[in-house]
């Protein structure tokens, strides 16, 4: 039966905003979010020192739907509420504002690290639950219109706000840094750059979130030596549980006798963040059905709604250039098994494009440049060991299904015979 807490306006808000709606609950990411907030901290000295720690950047790099935009959020709105004075703050901006419009991103740097604790915490109220959250960049926008005239760089604002004018220590984080231009004397490089080595003498700290190929654009950026690399990826199974429970607490909807219900619907998503926000979304349409008693809901219908969005999402993931060379795609999934190296997978795909008739490259790509393309879209992810995989099973396994369709057999067994030309046939004479 429903509770009497049953939060159904919320759990329909959850609903109508669809995919781009904000994790009603956060779990996992403690590591990650501990040593941000932990290098933040070292950036902050007391006194007329020199602030910042020089070769401290942290990226989070994942495949789409890992859940890094999720984890600048959660970051940026347990910052408003910290209580305790000269705790980090999180300013989230996004590639594309920060290219675009730098004076901007720098009017908000420059307001938030001006404001006193009481100014800071005030934007906590507007923020009630997760549904409702500020989101991201919109904190970063409401300061920048708030600020004074931008200076024109870290610089200028060190010498307009010294670092002991400063109330706290600031993240900057970078949502969708893959699409951050390369070139180490573009004004958003050079921006980096002051953070990044601590050149400013202010308390900052560089995040960058992005795809796979995030460190290499850092790189290119000229932000080296010292970047510290966390994957986004899968949660644990005892995470998803915690992120299924804690989604029936969010909503007021009694789980008790539903948790095998709740495993089987999770199972499908295989800990990846976005399918499992699929799901989510499935059991709200179906819990709102059945008025929030969870004895009612179509469990079947559920799981039909949550495959049938992963599938959606997996071939909105693959590019033109993806569906070309499906064959070519799926054959060095299969021969590189669960891992490979850089180096290798650039061979295979040179090699088996080479060799084999129905393994193509796309039209007018090499084997560096479509390895470079199937990073960029999340099909291939490179590890800090310099190790590559593909990070979200499901996806490994569409794109190997793809690759078979297209042949219209499977390129992995014995291949069919070929249909003999009746000319071929022995003459009768």
């Amino acid at each position: 039966m429903a509770t009497a807490l049953f939060d159904g306006d919320g759990l329909r808000d959850f609903v109508a905003v669809g995919e781009g709606s904000p994790p009603p609950v956060f779990v996992g990411r403690t590591e990650a979010i501990a040593d941000i907030e932990a290098t933040a901290r070292r950036a902050w000295k007391r006194g007329p020192a020199s602030h910042g720690e020089p070769k401290a950047t942290r990226i989070l790099h994942g495949a789409p739907g890992a859940g890094k935009s999720s984890i600048l959020a959660e970051m940026e709105f347990r910052s408003l509420r910290a209580a305790a004075p000269g705790s980090p703050r999180v300013l989230v901006l996004s590639s594309e504002w920060l290219t675009s419009d730098l004076p901007s991103a720098l009017a908000a740097v420059s307001a938030a690290g001006g404001m006193n604790h009481d100014e800071w915490s005030k934007r906590a109220g507007s923020i009630h639950h997760r549904i409702s959250a500020v989101g991201v960049f919109g904190l970063s926008m409401e300061l920048a219109r708030s600020g004074a005239k931008p200076p024109d760089n870290l610089f200028a604002l060190a010498r307009a706000m010294p670092a002991t004018a400063w109330n706290a220590p600031l993240i900057a984080a970078v949502d969708e840094a893959q699409n951050l231009p390369a070139g180490e004397t573009m004004p958003t490089a050079l921006f980096l750059q002051s953070i990044h080595n601590a050149t400013s003498g202010l308390p900052l700290t560089l995040v960058l979130a992005g795809l796979g190929d995030t460190q290499d654009r850092a790189q290119k950026m000229g932000l080296t030596r010292g970047l510290k690399l966390y994957e986004v990826g899968r949660l644990s199974v005892e995470e998803t549980d915690e992120l299924m429970r804690g989604f029936c607490r969010r909503f007021g909807l009694r789980a008790d006798g539903s948790e095998p219900f709740l495993a089987e619907l999770a199972a499908g998503a295989e800990g990846w963040p976005r399918h499992l926000h699929f799901a989510l979304q499935a059991l709200g349409k179906e819990a709102l059905a059945a008025d929030g008693d969870l004895e009612r809901v179509s469990w079947s219908a559920a799981a039909k709604q949550a495959a049938e969005s992963r599938l959606r999402y997996n071939r909105a993931q693959q590019s033109r250039e993806m569906e070309v060379a499906a064959p070519l795609i799926a054959m060095a999934l299969a021969k590189m098994g669960e891992q490979s190296s850089r180096f290798k997978l650039k061979r295979l795909l040179a090699k088996l494009a080479a060799e084999d008739p129905d393994a193509s490259l796309p039209a007018g790509m090499t084997a560096d440049s479509f390895y470079d393309h199937l990073t960029h879209r999340g099909a291939l992810q490179e590890r800090e060991d310099a190790s590559v995989h593909c990070p979200i099973p499901s996806f490994r396994s569409f794109l190997i299904e793809e690759g078979k369709k297209a042949l219209g057999f499977d390129p992995f067994r014995a291949r069919p015979p070929e249909p003999k030309d009746p000319d071929d046939s022995p003459s009768p004479f």
